[in-house]
């Protein structure tokens, strides 16, 4: 489903088969009463379950880190998610009402998330957080080379060696090709590149450094100069961890 406001109708995978002119708001409204046959309360009842579930409680991984940070974000902020991961990892967590939340997804992934966070903070009084993967950072990392960056940017980068998100997915570990091709292994640090460009770097290798981190990052006294916290985490582990919440949320059903 793709929505336009100025109603240009892009058909990108050339398969467009229907064209529904109407506001989004309104199209979920009316088929709200059918996602079910018969019509019943599905949709709300799923809504409170959600809610009652707490949030999970990861060892040193990504997906703690993306915990720690949504559990002290200032209440008056933004938080820009990436992709793939970074997304999959915060709905996980409960976040403020009043945090802004904006994404970004290219039309393979990972192009232009950096870019984007860092050209909405130029223009934003908030302080502007964003949560982004290794590949997608990378990927854009020049945006970091802008005479446009502030001092209200502020990055965790998830740096697990590679694309950990695919670790999760069936039948990858039948193809010989999936690690150097999906998983995209490599041993980059963003440290000198993010040095150079002017932000404050902060390396994250365990529980006690996250938990520093974490209080810098949101310190909203913390204005000299744009920071990045760099968050290593091995990549098998994240996905061993993510995989086991699942299968024990699953369990509770």
């Amino acid at each position: 489903m793709a929505y336009s406001k100025d109603g240009e109708i892009i058909d990108l995978f050339g398969s467009l088969t229907t064209v529904i002119e109407m506001d989004p708001f309104e199209f979920w409204e009316k088929i709200a009463d059918l996602l079910t046959t018969p019509p019943s309360d599905y949709p709300r009842r799923w809504e409170v379950y959600c809610r009652r579930e707490e949030a999970p409680q990861f060892s040193y991984s990504s997906m703690s880190a993306v915990g720690a940070l949504l559990s002290a974000l200032p209440p008056a902020s933004a938080l820009h998610l990436a992709n793939s991961s970074a997304v999959r990892y915060a709905q996980l967590y409960p976040l403020p009402p009043t945090v802004e939340v904006c994404s970004n997804r290219g039309t393979n992934g990972i192009e232009g998330s950096l870019s984007t966070a860092l050209g909405y903070a130029f223009y934003s009084d908030k302080i502007n957080y964003l949560i982004i993967g290794d590949l997608s950072f990378f990927y854009d990392m020049n945006a970091l080379w802008s005479q446009h960056v502030r001092s209200n940017l502020r990055i965790l980068l998830l740096n697990n060696g590679g694309g950990e998100i695919f670790h999760t997915l069936s039948g990858l570990q039948m193809s010989t090709q999936a690690k150097p091709y999906i998983t995209a292994p490599h041993t980059a640090s963003a440290r000198a590149w993010a040095e150079d460009c002017g932000f404050t770097y902060i390396r994250v290798e365990n529980d006690e450094q996250l938990s520093q981190a974490i209080n810098v990052l949101t310190d909203s006294n913390e204005q000299r100069s744009p920071l990045l916290v760099e968050v290593f985490t091995n990549r098998e582990e994240d996905a061993a961890l993510l995989t086991s919440y699942y299968k024990q949320l699953s369990k509770q059903k």
